[in-house]
C-alpha cells in the first residue's frame, strides 16, 4: 500500500488522469491489501485506488440500489453488479471518487489509515478480466474498413453484402477465448490450401493478423422477449474496452464460405482490463453515425446527441527482437459507419435477451485510405494495407507484413476529457508464440 499526498502527479503521458477514472479488476501478492482476491479498482495515473476500502471508510455514502453494499459490490471478482446498477448510481460512484481526488480536505487526504490502505502502486497489480462475460457479438461497422479491404474480399470468397447499409451486421463469437491485455497469442493452425495444392493441409498460419476494434460492455439488460431502439440502446452501455479481434487470414479464405469464421478468428480475442466508463468519453463525442443520414429502419435512427460515436484515436505497433516498437497504423472510431446503440438495438430486434456483461464489439475501425500508399497507414488491420498495396513502416529492417513468432503488438485509444486533457484505454499488448507442435 502506498500513502500518497496531495495533489496526486499524474504523468502528461498517463491514460489515467482525474477525468477518465476507468474501472477494472486487479489483484495483488500476499500481503498487499486483500492479496490474490481479485477486486474492483480505478485507475489514476500511476496508482490504482482500491474501492472496497474506499466504501469501508464511507467515503461513497448511501448504499447504491441493490440490496449489497457497495463495499460488497466492490471485492466481488467481476464489476457485474456495479455495472448492473443504475446509471445515476454509477455515475455518483465515478463523481465521488474524482471530487475526492480534487480536494485536499477530502476524507482520502484528511484521514491517514484510508490514506495508507487505499492506494495500491499500478506496478503491484496483475489485471483481470473486468467482467464476466456472458455472451460475445463481432460486428461489422466500419464502411470505409469494408471499401479499404473489397481488393481482397473476391480472395476470402466474399462480397460487400447489401445488407451492410440496411442494418448492422454481425457474428456471434466465442466468449472462453477472450482473455485480458498481457496473456500470449500462441499461433493458430487450421486447414487451408498452400499454393499448387488440391487438399488442404492442418498446419500454422502464416497470415496471422490483428483487428483495431472497441468493446461495448453491458450494463442494464434487456430481458429476453424485449427490444430497445437505438435512442434507447446507450443506456444499456456500461462502457469501452480496446478490443483485438486477432485472425488468421489463409484459414479464414479456406473455411468462411458460407457460414462465417470458426477457428480463424475463434482461437483468442484480447481486451483490455481498464473499462473507459460513457462518463468520461462524454467529451469526445462527434457528430452521429454517418447511417443516421440513410434510409434506414426508424429504430436504428441514433440518438443526435447520445449516439455513441467519437473521437478515439487508436494506434498499433509492433516490437520485434530488440528493435524498438514501431507504429505502423493509425485510426479514428470518428468515422464509423454503425454505432455501438445501433448494433445492440439490432441485437435487441431478435427478442433474444441481452445480459449483463455481454460483449459487443465494433468491428474492424478503419480510416480513409491515404493517397500516398507508404509509410504510417491508416487501416484498421494488416488484410487492408495489404490489400491498398500500401508500404507499411519497416519493422525489423522489412515492411511490415503478416505478425510473426516474437512479435510484441500493442493498440492504444487516445480521447479528450471534460478538461481537455488527453486520456487513454491503457495498452492492450500480446507476445505471440509459436504454434502448438501437434494435434492433438
Amino acid at each position: 500500500m502506498v500513502a500518497t499526498s496531495f495533489p496526486i502527479s499524474v504523468s502528461k503521458d498517463s491514460p489515467f488522469g482525474l477525468y477518465n477514472i476507468p474501472f477494472g479488476v486487479f489483484s495483488t501478492l500476499p500481503g498487499i491489501g486483500h492479496g490474490p482476491r481479485p477486486r474492483a479498482g480505478v485507475a489514476i495515473g500511476d496508482l490504482v485506488i482500491e474501492l472496497h476500502v474506499l466504501a469501508d471508510y464511507g467515503v461513497f455514502g448511501a448504499s447504491p440500489q441493490t440490496s449489497n453494499s457497495w463495499g460488497e459490490i466492490f471485492l466481488e471478482p467481476v464489476l457485474n453488479s456495479f455495472a448492473a446498477l443504475p446509471a445515476e448510481d454509477r455515475k455518483r460512484a465515478r463523481s465521488t471518487i474524482i471530487e475526492n481526488l480534487s480536494k485536499v480536505d477530502s476524507l482520502l487526504f484528511t484521514t491517514a489509515e484510508l490514506n495508507e490502505k487505499a492506494f495500491v502502486a499500478a506496478k503491484d497489480v496483475q489485471m483481470h478480466l473486468p467482467m464476466k462475460i456472458t455472451d460475445y457479438t463481432d460486428s461489422f461497422s466500419s464502411l470505409i474498413h469494408a471499401q479499404n479491404v473489397s481488393p481482397s474480399m473476391h480472395p476470402l470468397g466474399l462480397e460487400l453484402p447489401r445488407a451492410f447499409t440496411e442494418y448492422p451486421m454481425g457474428y456471434n463469437g466465442r466468449i472462453s477465448s477472450i482473455r485480458p491485455s498481457g496473456t500470449n497469442v500462441v499461433r493458430p493452425s487450421g486447414f487451408y490450401l498452400n499454393d499448387g495444392d488440391n487438399r488442404p493441409t492442418f498446419q500454422p498460419t502464416k497470415q496471422l493478423d490483428f483487428e483495431i476494434e472497441l468493446g461495448a460492455l453491458i450494463s442494464k439488460p434487456i430481458p429476453f422477449g424485449t427490444t430497445v431502439d437505438a435512442k434507447t440502446a446507450a443506456d444499456h452501455i456500461f462502457g469501452y474496452v480496446l478490443h483485438n479481434d486477432w485472425s488468421a487470414r489463409d484459414i479464414q479464405k479456406y473455411e468462411m464460405p458460407p457460414l462465417g469464421p470458426l477457428h480463424s478468428k475463434g482461437f483468442i480475442t484480447t481486451i483490455s482490463p481498464w473499462v473507459v466508463t460513457v462518463d468520461a468519453l462524454d467529451s469526445s463525442k462527434t457528430g452521429p453515425p454517418t447511417s443516421n443520414g440513410t434510409n434506414i429502419h426508424p429504430s436504428l435512427v441514433a440518438d443526435e446527441i447520445n449516439h455513441g460515436v467519437y473521437d478515439i484515436e487508436f494506434t498499433a505497433t509492433v516490437k520485434r527482437g530488440v528493435n524498438a516498437s514501431v507504429e505502423i497504423v493509425r485510426s479514428n472510431y470518428a468515422s464509423s459507419y454503425w454505432s455501438m446503440p445501433q448494433q445492440v438495438a439490432y441485437q435487441s430486434s431478435a427478442g433474444h435477451g441481452i445480459n449483463t456483461g455481454d460483449l459487443v464489439a465494433s468491428g474492424t475501425i478503419s480510416s480513409p485510405a491515404p493517397e500516398v500508399k507508404e509509410g504510417l497507414g491508416t487501416y484498421g488491420c494488416l488484410l487492408e494495407a495489404l490489400a491498398q498495396k500500401h508500404v507499411l513502416p519497416e519493422v525489423g529492417g522489412k515492411p511490415m507484413s503478416w505478425i510473426k513468432d516474437g512479435d510484441e503488438f500493442t493498440i492504444e485509444g487516445w480521447f479528450k476529457t471534460e478538461d481537455g486533457s488527453r486520456a487513454g484505454f491503457g495498452g492492450l499488448t500480446s507476445l505471440v508464440l509459436p504454434a502448438r507442435p501437434s494435434w492433438p
